[in-house]
Order: structure tokens, then C-alpha cells, then sequence
């Protein structure tokens, strides 16, 4: 669907598809196949957020003092936090709709992510140990190197101004952080 001004609003395209360009049934199948499709996504986020806190921060599995009655009664409340607060964000950035919200949310997710990359791509692809220590040394100075980086990037690489590739950079750098503190074998 195109706004006023000529742009494209990419939410609207599969309800516009299928609201006005197929028949009714077609239309109601392929709205229940954008659900099903969109929906474990969704569900998978929410249980996901749900286990880990309640294992990691809450630590009900280790927890003795309360019934299994209790656990679960817990869980429950803590999943319908969770989905009260995925309501809220969706609902705000329904409210924001705005493109600069979701490219902020890339850019700082390749700053987060980075260093998973490079960590990963370390472990799956060379037989070092790294000293334990300077590892969260190695993951923290990677995205701070990026956003100088990023922020220097005009004047330092002749105009060209990083964009979603960061991820990509965050992770080498990770990389070649990990490779300078390996152990020697």
C-alpha cells in the first residue's frame, strides 16, 4: 500500500493483498496463514522469556521451599507479565510507526549481537581456548570500538557511513580480540 507522499507502508501489504485482491475465502485463508505463520515467532519470544527468567533470575528449579503448585502458579504470573509487556511494546511502536525506531533497533542489535557472532564463529571454527578472564574484556571493547567507528566512519573511510553491516564488523573484531588472547596449545 502507498501513503500520500508515495511510500510504501509495508504493514499494509498482505492485508491489502488480502482484503482486496483476492476473494473472500482466499482472503480469509491467507490472513489464518499470516497468523499461523507470525504466531510461533511470537509464542516462541514469550515461553522463552518466561523460562529464562523464571530458571535463571527466579530460580525456581532449585527452589525447595515451594510447592510444585506454587512454581507453577508463579510461572504463570510471570508469563502474563511478560505478555502484557510484549502487548505494551507492540502497541507503542504501532503508536511510533515509525521506520527510525526499527533501524535503531537493528543498529544496537548488531552492537549486541556482534560479539555472539564472534564468539560463536571462534568456537565453531578453531580448535584455541581462550584465557577465560579477558573474554568479557574482548566482547565489551568490540561494539565500543564500532561505535567509534561508526561515528568516525565519513572522515575515516572517505565518506562511507556504516549501516546494518555492523553486526558483521562487531563479530570479526570479537573474532581477532579472541584469536589475541587464545592459550597457546
Amino acid at each position: 500500500m502507498i501513503d500520500a507522499k508515495g511510500k510504501i507502508i509495508s504493514d499494509n501489504v498482505f492485508p491489502t493483498i488480502a482484503l482486496h485482491h483476492f476473494g473472500t475465502l482466499s482472503g480469509i485463508f491467507f490472513i489464518i496463514g499470516l497468523i499461523s505463520a507470525a504466531y510461533p515467532s511470537a509464542d516462541g519470544a514469550l515461553t522463552a522469556l518466561t523460562s529464562v527468567f523464571c530458571l535463571d533470575f527466579l530460580g525456581l528449579k532449585e527452589d525447595d521451599s515451594k510447592t510444585e503448585l506454587e512454581k507453577t502458579k508463579i510461572r504463570h504470573k510471570v508469563h502474563i507479565a511478560f505478555a502484557s509487556i510484549l502487548f505494551i511494546v507492540i502497541v507503542i511502536f504501532k503508536l511510533v510507526n515509525n521506520d527510525a525506531v526499527i533501524n535503531n533497533l537493528f543498529t544496537w542489535a548488531g552492537y549486541t549481537y556482534g560479539p555472539l557472532l564472534g564468539l560463536y564463529s571462534f568456537g565453531l571454527f578453531t580448535k584455541f581456548q581462550v584465557k577465560d578472564k579477558l573474554v568479557p574484556f574482548v566482547c565489551i571493547s568490540s561494539p565500543i570500538i564500532c561505535i567509534v567507528l561508526s561515528e568516525n566512519s565519513i572522515q575515516l573511510f572517505n565518506g562511507y557511513k556504516f549501516g546494518f553491516e555492523m553486526i558483521i564488523l562487531n563479530g570479526f573484531i570479537t573474532f581477532i580480540g579472541l584469536w589475541v588472547v587464545r592459550r597457546k596449545a
